[in-house]
């Protein structure tokens, strides 16, 4: 589906402003992780780098959707719009699997403190995310291509991410592979969290602390990216049924479903590491550098701090 035209200028503009804060949240994410060096003190962190590099490689597709939503064109080759569409199921398999597996490494952190995953875990479930995302999605887009539409008034070509034979059942994979079975494992890990936080009344007030943050943190998680991204496949198995149509609310309702999975990428950064305890007094540093030769007392972190 073509964005409509009464809405295209403003979807360009919304989805460009969205562009801009994603990058920028991205970047500083790895400046973090690069300035501090904490890939080799803190095994998540490699975790939250997989999903921030998936992330980033999402946003910088984008601009070849604006000018294809802007323009009704694809403007490159055929080979061009196969790997596009590859890269684009590529970086959302792999930003969703890099969720579920941080979802995971959280939950074996808190469950089992003393016996926290180690960090040849940590780097095979890594290899395991971008291993799993490139085979799921390669198989998804292998029909992608490029096609020519004639009208009464000019042509329009679209860069489609199979046949239209193809069409649903891509649809209802990507939505139990993408959607479903993350979710699944999302809810699994909180359920677990929630569970172990009852079941252990008896823990100290930081740690208590801790854990309930990091339940929070997981059930905002799944929240955050059911909000972005079911709301896409409603539209689908709308179109499906055939209930959809041009109109004002329906039309209203696509504008609205594309946004919202265009701010997942910028909703990541923020909510996994810019939000952490643990980078509190970094992003001071980062954004207030008029106090960079202030002496700052040396703090040693426990484990608890790592969720």
């Amino acid at each position: 589906m073509a964005v409509p035209n009464t809405y295209g200028l403003i979807f360009v503009c919304t989805c460009g402003i969205i562009l801009g804060i994603g990058l920028c949240a991205n970047l500083l994410v790895f400046s973090l992780f690069a300035k501090h060096n904490t890939l080799r003190k803190n095994r998540l962190d490699l975790l939250l780098l997989s999903m921030t590099l998936a992330d980033f490689l999402t946003l910088l597709l984008i601009p070849l959707t604006l000018h294809s939503a802007a323009t009704y064109s694809w403007p490159l080759s055929d080979t061009s719009c196969k790997v596009y569409q590859f890269l684009l199921a590529f970086s959302l398999a792999a930003s969703t699997y890099s969720l579920c597996a941080v979802s995971m490494a959280r939950a074996m952190i808190i469950t089992n403190p003393y016996q926290p995953p180690t960090m040849d875990t940590v780097v095979l479930m890594f290899v395991l995310v971008w291993a799993l995302s490139f085979f799921i999605s390669l198989p998804l887009r292998i029909f992608a291509r490029k096609e020519s539409v004639a009208t009464n008034q000019s042509d329009f070509t679209f860069c489609l991410p199979t046949i239209h034979e193809h069409h649903y059942q891509v649809v209802l994979s990507q939505f139990v592979l993408y959607y479903f079975v993350p979710m699944l494992v999302i809810a699994f890990n909180y359920v677990r969290l929630a569970l172990f936080l009852h079941r252990s009344p008896v823990m100290s007030a930081s740690s208590a602390r801790n854990t309930r943050r990091a339940s929070i943190m997981v059930f905002l998680a799944a929240v955050t990216f059911s909000v972005c991204w079911l709301p896409g496949y409603v539209l689908e198995l709308c179109v499906y049924l055939g209930l959809y149509s041009h109109g004002q609310a329906w039309d209203m309702f696509y504008f609205i479903c594309t946004v919202l999975q265009y701010l997942h990428p910028c909703v990541n950064p923020v909510l996994y590491v810019l939000l952490s305890k643990r980078y509190r007094h970094r992003r001071a540093a980062w954004f207030f550098t008029c106090h960079r030769n202030r002496v700052q007392p040396q703090v040693t972190s426990i484990n608890t701090d790592s969720i």
